[in-house]
């Protein structure tokens, strides 16, 4: 049994009464930027991977932010889940999410007694929106992390369809 799921998985396909059905994922890339507002703002940049998932309302996305610090040297590697809010609205998907993020950091001066580097595991919780333009899909969200890293960020991507899935609109919302 177990096999046949992940044979399903990787082959992308589901068998049903009717035979098997092709099981499009939908892939969505870009880049992101925006700033990180504890104590100091920070610049950071990053890339933001948006993956779909036909028996599934929730969008998987995995993000990397390197972070612009003149005493720290910090990246952050996060794993959410986004779910877009159902409202009525044509070209404009809001969404939210919660997920994981671990970050790295080293401080570019050591201070004895302190943890001048390490990693850190936390929380996100997430609010944006999705713009569905025909080429991409410019996106801004609010990031509040949770953890000894209690991080704020505002920032902002453009997403871009990989592949020519028609089943996904920009943002990651079933096409009407």
């Amino acid at each position: 049994m177990i096999r046949a799921v992940v044979a399903a998985l990787a082959t992308g396909t589901v068998a049903g009464a009717s035979g098997s059905a092709r099981a499009d994922v939908g892939v969505r890339l870009g880049p992101c930027s925006g700033v990180e507002l504890h104590d100091d703002p920070d610049p950071f940049v990053g890339a933001d991977l948006r993956l779909l998932f036909p028996l599934s309302p929730l969008v998987i996305n995995p993000t990397f932010a390197y972070f612009f610090d003149e005493k720290t040297t910090a990246y952050q590697v996060s794993f959410n889940a986004l779910y877009n809010l159902p409202l009525p609205t044509r070209r404009f998907d809001p969404y939210i999410g919660v997920g994981v993020n671990v970050t790295v950091f080293s401080f570019k001066e050591n201070t004895p007694g302190v943890d001048n580097e390490g990693k850190r595991l936390g929380m996100n919780l997430i609010a944006g929106a999705c713009f569905d333009l025909p080429l991409v899909s410019p996106f801004a969200q609010v990031t509040k992390g949770i953890g000894e890293f209690d991080l704020l960020s505002i920032g902002g991507g453009v997403a871009v369809a990989l592949g020519g899935d028609g089943e996904w609109t920009g943002c990651g919302r079933r096409a009407r």
